[in-house]
């Protein structure tokens, strides 16, 4: 093995096996100091658990550093990251002291100021996205504050900061070692042992929680790091479109427990149970299952940032947006879950507006289409000219996507598109979807050669436009609609009794929705009995139409049916039904009618 291989393997051996020494010691000494936190609502332990794990995260990092030093001379790192290395430090301190005694957030937020500072101003450490100076500053101390405090809030479940900070830090490794960055290399494997080392005590059910002084310095530490990265492409979504993905879990994450408690009339800085992981076990997960779904999106971002710059830029492009679509719909899907009250009272003025410009105007809503948008109408020229994008396809496209996007909004504006409920689409609403697809592609393409008429625009582009539109539209707006079938049939925490319907008809199609969209009921259809021999085999929103009523017995054994539900009720007073009550009954069946019926109010 050579010198460099010992010294990229070194720290990662060591940091692991130091960590996974010192904790054990670490468990005592927070249990000695009464350093516990207690089972409480909002946290997800069942024992006392002790709250000092960022210490060892933190001791055995830095052990690993020195240890290198001696065993292989890695002085590079201390000369060029001493900022970086300072800024751990302070950032590990102030967590200590939160840990031991508590501090306010203003003070925490004048230190993590501080040691951003240091990174910047004397390590060199600044995003060169923006063409001036200042505004390249301000976007680094926003950068690394935020992911800070990103991490911090993302330390909500056993398993999942540290979890995420591993994964992160192991995507930042492949990209150092691409790059030749050896002193980068040595902090991220070292970061990537010592998190690995604590996951072990800290996984579900978790015997150490890593507290402020771990997730502030996992934050910080990966923050510098992505930083201290330089985006091998030339291109500018790879700026800051590498980091943005490694780091895209704790960046969802925080932006939806902001958004949400300000919607709520709360201070994004408090504690709670609206979190990602918390919706996830809302939606009917173990803790395991979401810590395994969390994991799965902090991969997938990691391989896409490092497709990012390993892939054809043009086909970045494109796969990048289709990424950050899927999921802004898990995402939004999740916010919708109650998982805590609303207190009108704690609304303020400012609230009330936010909620008011939000809900009522669908500001969300044209901020996704933005990205559908542009995305359709780039994958149409990219698909037109063969999965690759020209000099001359995309100086069509960046002079005329601008009018297709006014355009397309104006279509979906005069059609209705933002007036519609997503979990309540139907066939008007996909009818409509097309529609306005159908107008946007066409009107598109009329005024794009009305208004440049020396250009060449191809009618091919304008269609594929549309059909990617349609796509679009139809998926985003019915992807609540299958989340929820999904949480129905398999993730609703309720105990589930298989259930079938007698009258495959308008009332009965009713009930089925019902029952699906409202899991909490505890009902799932294995399908519908009929008297109509023309409907056996047949299917309604994919429950089969079984049989008739002399087939009842034998579908009561084969499917364990607990409960029959008669969807009309003068199918109860014809033979068939009486022969129904009779078959059920007898096999210890019960027997429900659905009523469907308008009554006046006196």
């Amino acid at each position: 093995m050579d010198n460099l291989s010992i010294r990229i393997l070194l720290p990662l051996i060591i940091s692991f096996i130091a960590s996974l020494a010192i904790m054990p010691a670490i468990r005592q000494l927070s249990f000695r100091t009464h350093h516990v936190v207690m089972p409480r609502s909002g946290r997800w332990h069942q024992n006392p658990t002790p709250t000092l794990g960022g210490v060892g995260i933190f001791i055995a990092f830095l052990a690993t550093l020195f240890a290198s030093y001696l065993l292989v001379n890695n002085q590079d790192l201390f000369v060029k990251r001493w900022s970086i290395l300072l800024g751990i430090l302070i950032m590990f301190f102030i967590g200590l002291y939160d840990d031991l005694k508590h501090i306010n957030p203003p003070t925490k937020l004048v230190f993590q100021i501080l040691a951003a500072t240091l990174v910047i101003f004397f390590g060199d450490n600044i995003i060169n996205f923006f063409r001036w100076p200042i505004a390249n500053i301000l976007l680094t101390f926003f950068w690394l504050v935020g992911i800070t405090n990103g991490f911090n809030l993302l330390d909500n479940m056993d398993g999942l900061a540290g979890g995420v900070a591993f994964i992160a830090s192991a995507f930042l490794s492949v990209f150092f070692y691409q790059a030749g960055n050896i002193d980068l290399l040595i902090l991220s494997l070292t970061l990537a042992g010592s998190t690995l080392g604590f996951l072990v005590f800290n996984f579900p059910p978790a015997r150490l929680f890593m507290g402020d002084s771990g997730s502030v310095v996992l934050g910080f530490t990966l923050a510098s790091l992505a930083v201290a990265q330089r985006a091998q492409a030339s291109d500018v979504l790879a700026i800051m479109g590498v980091p943005i993905l490694i780091f895209m879990l704790p960046i969802l994450d925080t932006t939806l427990v902001a958004v949400t408690r300000i919607l709520r009339g709360q201070s994004p800085t408090t504690g709670g149970t609206d979190h990602t992981s918390h919706r996830l076990v809302a939606y009917g997960l173990s803790e395991r299952q979401a810590l395994l779904v969390l994991y799965s999106i902090a991969i997938i971002s990691g391989i896409a940032s490092i497709g990012l710059e390993a892939w054809d830029y043009d086909l970045s492009l494109v796969l990048i947006p289709i990424l950050l679509i899927v999921l802004s719909l898990f995402v939004a899907y999740l916010a919708r879950l109650k998982v805590v009250t609303t207190d009108q009272n704690n609304q303020t003025g400012f609230t009330r507006w936010i909620i008011n410009l939000t809900y009522k105007r669908r500001v969300f809503e044209l901020v996704f289409d933005l990205l559908l948008i542009g995305v359709s109408y780039y994958i149409a020229y990219w698909t037109y000219y063969g999965l690759d994008m020209t000099s001359k396809s995309m100086a069509l496209f960046m002079i005329s996507w601008p009018i297709a996007l006014g355009i397309t909004y104006g279509s979906f504006y005069l059609l209705r598109i933002y007036r519609g409920v997503w979990r309540y689409i139907g066939i008007n609403d996909l009818i409509r979807y097309v529609v306005a697809s159908i107008m946007a592609g066409g009107l598109s393409w009329l005024f794009i050669k009305f208004i440049l008429p020396d250009q060449e625009f191809p009618a091919g582009v304008f269609l594929l436009f549309t059909i990617f539109l349609i796509i679009g539209l139809a998926g985003s707006r019915a992807s609540f609609l299958f989340l929820d079938r999904i949480y129905g049939k398999q993730f609703s925490g309720v105990e589930r009794y298989n259930i079938l319907l007698y009258g495959a008809d308008d009332a009965g199609e009713i009930a089925l929705r019902w029952i699906l969209r409202n899991p909490s009921i505890g009902y799932n259809v294995v399908g519908f009995i009929d008297p109509d021999s023309l409907k056996w085999g047949s299917n309604i929103h994919g429950v089969d139409i079984l049989g008739d009523v002399d087939m009842l017995k034998q579908y009561v054994k084969s499917k364990n049916i607990r409960g029959v539900i008669v969807t009309t009720e003068n199918l109860l007073d014809s033979p068939d039904g009486e022969k129904l009550k009779t078959d059920c009954y007898s096999n210890k069946v019960w027997v429900k009618v659905l009523r469907l019926e308008f009554e006046p109010v006196d």
